[in-house]
């Protein structure tokens, strides 16, 4: 019920935003990379941003690849495996709000992400005790393909006088859908330290007039 909660909340405030982020200023394109070696997760993604004064609308693509520790389950041979790492195609809706001091600024970020897995690798253990890492088809994983899950954090970015933006943030990843069906639930979730690079691309003057 919480992560249902989580999950509304998180639509129904970037959807109400949206009409506030239709007079943009500002468009920047550029790459941020993140990871965090307690779950190993790692990504990396392509981000176009929409920016006014003290608001932001930004939109991320990329890849992510994700290990679950709660996980274990048997494969068709027996065996079993446990500690998935999960590698997925995902794509990101993020607000940010912030407040800029002199050529610093500090926001908070949120919203939500839509993932799909590509390919997967675990440790599989066998009868007689012997274990290796293996690379499994993800039709015998036995997790759900599609994810839905927000993101939410902190950050501070540095605009230097030509407007590239050189960012760094701190995340934590809610996962919200139920990996395994028809099971005990597994969740997705975990922190990630990114920094990132972005340019200015495009200024518009349509701004609402006071």
């Amino acid at each position: 019920m919480n992560r249902l909660c989580a999950a509304m909340t998180t639509l129904l405030l970037f959807a109400g935003s949206t009409p506030t982020l239709l007079a943009q200023s500002q468009t920047y394109v550029g790459f941020n990379g993140s990871g965090w070696p307690s779950n190993l997760q790692i990504r990396g993604v392509i981000q176009c941003s929409w920016e006014r004064k003290f608001l932001a609308k930004q939109l991320e693509f990329g890849y992510v690849r994700r290990e679950n520790v709660t996980i274990r389950k048997p494969l068709p041979d027996g065996s079993y495996y446990f500690r998935p790492l999960m590698g997925a195609i995902e794509a990101s809706a993020m607000l940010k709000f912030g407040f800029k001091f002199e050529q610093l600024r500090i926001f908070a970020l949120f919203g939500p992400t839509m993932s799909r897995g590509m390919e997967a690798e675990a440790l599989v253990s066998y009868e007689n005790g012997d274990a290796h890492q293996a690379v499994i088809p993800w039709e015998q994983l036995g997790i759900r393909r599609w994810e839905f899950g927000t993101y939410q954090g902190l950050g501070i970015e540095s605009i230097g006088r030509n407007g590239v933006k050189i960012q760094i943030d701190f995340r934590y990843y809610l996962g919200l859908t139920d990996l395994l069906p028809e099971e005990k639930t597994a969740y997705n979730q975990g922190p990630l330290l990114g920094i990132g690079i972005a340019l200015p691309i495009k200024h518009t003057t349509h701004e609402s007039s006071h």
